[in-house]
């Protein structure tokens, strides 16, 4: 009997095998007893979890460099805006001596408007003062809107990169084949054996 149960097994493990659903993408194989729908469930699970961790590690990367584009634009509008005042005191500035120079050239006499020249000559020094200024501050304003293109088009990329994430994982949560997974000596028992004898006439 015991010869014959061990044949009885080696035949069933040769000849039998279990067909079940598989997500190689993901990883995972059917359940015996579990149904396509429950499998299906279960890889698009496992799908939306391989997804966050992408997302996770792609926001970490991005929310560096973005991070780093806005502390720069923050440095380069605080410079903005300090050339900005600087030049408008220079404006003022000018503007007062020249006026200045001017009113007390006319009304201080004659030792007062030959001063007004030299106050004239001050006053174009300021001017090219300020015109350096606002050189400086149209730069420092480019590098602001620079930095900001910089932050919109990574923000571009990084949402681009998320979609594609969802869609190739969406995609791979999908791709479910069957195959057929042979049985092992192990998932074979042989509860009973019964011989039966059959007369024949």
């Amino acid at each position: 009997w015991t010869r014959l149960e061990r044949d009885v097994v080696d035949t069933l493990v040769r000849s039998r095998a279990l067909t079940v659903p598989a997500n190689r993408g993901l990883k995972l194989v059917g359940r015996p007893g579990e149904t396509a729908e429950a499998f299906s469930v279960r890889c698009a699970t496992a799908a939306d979890l391989a997804a966050d961790a992408d997302v996770a590690a792609l926001k970490d990367k991005y929310e560096v460099k973005i991070a780093k584009l806005r502390t720069q634009m923050e440095a380069a509008d605080d410079r903005a805006d300090v050339l900005k005042e600087q030049r408008d005191g220079q404006r003022n500035e000018e503007v007062l001596s020249t006026v200045g120079g001017v009113l007390g050239g006319i009304f201080g006499g004659r030792r007062s408007r030959g001063g007004m020249f030299g106050s004239l000559g001050r006053a174009a020094g300021r001017r090219g003062r300020t015109a350096a200024t606002d050189e400086r501050l149209d730069a420092a304003e480019n590098k602001v809107n620079s930095l900001s293109e910089q932050i919109v088009d990574l923000e571009g990329e990084l949402e681009n990169e998320l979609t594609a994430i969802d869609v190739r994982w969406a995609e791979t949560a999908k791709e479910i084949a069957t195959i057929d997974v042979p049985l092992e000596r192990t998932d074979v028992k042989v509860t009973q054996l019964v011989l039966g004898w059959i007369p024949v006439a």
